[in-house]
């Protein structure tokens, strides 16, 4: 994985999560993507993937998946994360906090 997520980000995904495609459930997920761009490396902002299937926008348009970057995706990804993060008892930093607050417009009430 080459990213700019931290070793602490790519563990909590390790705990149970990171095998599991965030797109379909399948468990062959290979890359950590982040959500929103590089504009954070919360782990509220990182997503796992099979990259070829559900990543790359080939493979998402071949099974007529919306763009990666819809409001639709970023929704679904972020809420499925923070519910992931929430479960695995992970307590948010300031820098988190924050990230939700900046990207609230995304998270289900």
């Amino acid at each position: 994985m080459k990213n700019d997520f931290t070793q602490k980000t790519r563990d909590l995904f390790d705990q149970g999560g990171w095998a599991e495609d965030w797109e379909d459930g399948r468990n062959d997920a290979d890359c950590l993507h982040h959500i929103l761009g590089r504009s954070s490396h919360s782990p509220l902002n990182a997503a796992p993937f099979n990259n070829f299937r559900n990543h790359q926008p080939e493979g998402r348009s071949s099974r007529n998946l919306p763009a990666i970057s819809s409001f639709e995706a970023v929704s679904k990804y972020l809420n499925k994360t923070k519910d992931y993060l929430e479960n695995i008892g992970y307590q948010f930093t300031e820098e988190d906090n924050k990230f939700l607050e900046d990207n609230k417009k995304y998270y289900a009430n």
